[in-house]
């Protein structure tokens, strides 16, 4: 169950009513692999699969198009726990653990435990290059999937993350009331699906940090757009990775960070002007 309803007062103009609501549900999520418990999640119920399999895939445990089997998946009072299984047993997860221990996450934060700031960064490859896609493509894209959210609409309280290839298919798209969580159910239903590595643009309805530009690269991903602010640890993140980074993504504008040229936009005295066309503004926020 993904709502609960709710008998609430509102309160208008000096006035209250009872009145139903609808409220999203938020419960946690173990996930066990190898026999290892390897993270702890709350999210929002559904997509299990798919969160633990993205989960596995943006924090370097899993690699795209590796074999798994889901063992079970098991339903408690509180929540519910899912079994994965991969090659190199409990070993290996130990290993990428590094002494760690269960990784836990809040649905609003990071979902991750580490001990040093040097064990939240993790080793990943620049990009590939070679994809391109136009300003007025991007916000097609984003008013297309922000057409898709369905508990969003009923509550208001969603992230949802969207995943394109290079001809602007949409592969996945998920929501949750974790931006983490998002982006690991639309990861997670890639990789199922054998679509993963066709990715190339990470569409969020969030604020862009260091850790979603870090899970969006774990995927291949060549742009990543956000509705919200960036931080400057992803900037730097994007810059060095090769990474297109765009935040305020709202028609007829959007602020790029890093890269411009994959928008056909070069960079003159701090401000993007498009390829022999018009001026492009970057001037918000708002």
């Amino acid at each position: 169950m993904q709502t609960i309803r709710r008998t609430i007062l509102r309160y208008r103009e000096g006035g209250a009513h009872a009145s139903d609501d609808t409220i999203l549900a938020e419960a946690p999520l173990e996930i066990v692999v190898n026999g290892v418990p390897w993270a702890a999640l709350m999210c929002t119920p559904g997509g299990d699969e798919d969160l633990a399999l993205g989960f596995c895939l943006t924090e370097g445990l899993m690699a795209p198009g590796e074999s798994y089997a889901m063992e079970r998946l098991e339903h408690m009072a509180e929540g519910s726990r899912i079994h994965l299984s991969i090659r190199g047993g409990g070993e290996r997860v130990h290993t990428v653990m590094n002494g760690r221990g269960l990784r836990t996450g809040a649905s609003c934060c990071g979902n991750r435990s580490a001990t040093c700031a040097e064990e939240l960064i993790r080793a990943i490859p620049p990009v590939a290059g070679g994809y391109h896609i136009a300003p007025e493509q991007l916000h097609h894209l984003q008013v297309e999937s922000e057409a898709c959210q369905a508990l969003f609409g009923s509550t208001g309280a969603t992230h949802f993350c969207a995943l394109y290839d290079n001809e602007s298919e949409l592969l996945a798209y998920a929501e949750d009331v974790g931006r983490h969580n998002a982006l690991d159910k639309a990861a997670g239903q890639a990789f199922r699906q054998g679509r993963v590595e066709r990715v190339r643009l990470v569409l969020l309805s969030s604020r862009l940090s260091f850790e979603m530009v870090q899970k969006s690269i774990a995927l291949g991903a060549q742009v990543v757009a956000g509705f919200s602010a960036v931080t400057s640890r992803a900037v730097a993140l994007a810059e060095a990775s090769g990474v297109t980074l765009i935040g305020f993504l709202r028609p007829p504008r959007m602020n790029v960070y890093t890269h411009p040229g994959r928008l056909g936009l070069e960079s003159h005295e701090g401000s993007f002007q498009q390829q022999g066309l018009t001026k492009f503004s970057t001037d918000m926020p708002s």
